[in-house]
């Protein structure tokens, strides 16, 4: 009734209002984000496929604690929207902020992360004057001892850990120094691979973001397989001019192994997966650690328990389950290096 009643001129004046008024809608990027059809350019929010690249580190909760995923670690996308993507991380949903990565449309064969930097190698300045011909050093990028902003735990479990089998420095011999199964210290990590019968696998390159690690110089490379009987997981571990420099084995699923509350009244530890810079985050869990020397090679052993009650009876029975174990090898040359880098990152000066 009102519209019939309108003269042509005022109904004219009503439409170009509206038209005007949809116009500021869509320069607004919030409020055009709901009718996709109205946006010139489209978005990535809207992709359920594809790719993200993560463009700043993430905390996340996985199942007995949390991690860091590291910058340049790259996901297939599961959905996304205006402030967040939801990607799987080790079979779970992991939500990750939008402001912290970026799309990709596919996936290139064999890519690298692209936030890797440039590979510089280490001064030769610290090399002996002496020597009658080079030799192999670690490459780490410029400022790898700078401060890291939090990781205070790990750092002084790593030392911890470290100090009793060698002291803190910056260590640039070892080159060859045997590490596991025909891996040696500084070894290309592509003649690893092949050592480790290991060539034939894919695997991608990811920055390690790793507490009292060289900051911006440390990658992995995983393989799965089967190792030492009940690992599932291979990490090569390399600087930037991809030579190895330590390496992890990962059992991601024990099977049958627990202990009881008693047992492990006294592990306090904190960090499970030093490489990935996983970290209990709940005391229903409990985390054991040690490490020991052999030859020149610092083994550090850790596992993470979950508490588990079962009813037997009238009563209950409280036990630990172990839920993942990590061994992780280091030359004693990068041992050292870690000590240094973890010693400038809890100095407060």
């Amino acid at each position: 009734m009102f519209y019939a009643i309108l003269s042509g001129s005022i109904r004219k004046a009503v439409l170009l209002s509206a038209a005007g008024a949809v116009i500021c809608v869509c320069r607004n990027p919030i409020a055009a984000a709901s009718p996709p059809a109205q946006i010139p350019n489209s978005s990535p929010l809207a992709v359920a496929s594809g790719f993200v690249v993560l463009t700043q580190p993430v905390k996340v909760k996985i199942a007995y604690g949390e991690t860091v995923l590291p910058a340049g670690m790259k996901f297939p996308v599961v959905s996304s929207d205006a402030t967040c993507i939801r990607v799987k991380y080790m079979g779970e949903l992991q939500t990750i902020p939008i402001a912290a990565a970026r799309f990709e449309d596919s996936e290139p064969p064999d890519a690298a992360p692209s936030e890797i930097p440039p590979i510089v190698p280490t001064k030769p300045a610290a090399a002996p004057t002496t020597t009658p011909s080079p030799q192999l050093q670690v490459s780490l990028q410029p400022g790898y001892d700078s401060r890291m902003q939090g990781g205070d735990i790990s750092m002084r479990e790593l030392q911890l850990l470290l100090s009793s089998h060698c002291s803190e420095g910056v260590d640039l011999s070892g080159a060859g120094t045997k590490i596991y199964n025909g891996v040696t210290y500084l070894m290309d990590s592509e003649q690893a691979a092949t050592n480790l019968g290991l060539a034939h696998s894919v695997a991608s390159r990811v920055p390690v973001a790793a507490p009292g690690f060289p900051k911006n110089s440390i990658y992995y490379v995983g393989y799965d397989g089967a190792f030492e009987g009940h690992f599932n997981r291979l990490y090569l571990v390399t600087d930037t001019a991809n030579k190895v420099v330590a390496l992890q084995l990962v059992d991601e699923h024990p099977k049958g192994r627990w202990k009881s509350a008693a047992a492990l009244a006294a592990a306090t530890w904190s960090t499970y997966n030093f490489i990935s810079a996983r970290m209990r985050a709940s005391d229903t869990a409990r985390v054991q650690a040690g490490s020991k020397r052999q030859g020149n090679i610092v083994v550090i052993d850790t596992q993470v328990y979950q508490r588990v009650r079962t009813r037997v009876g009238p009563k209950n029975i409280e036990r630990y389950e172990e839920q993942e174990n990590a061994k992780l090898f280091i030359p004693t040359p990068f041992a050292r290096i870690i000590l240094h880098c973890a010693q400038i990152g809890l100095s407060k000066t």
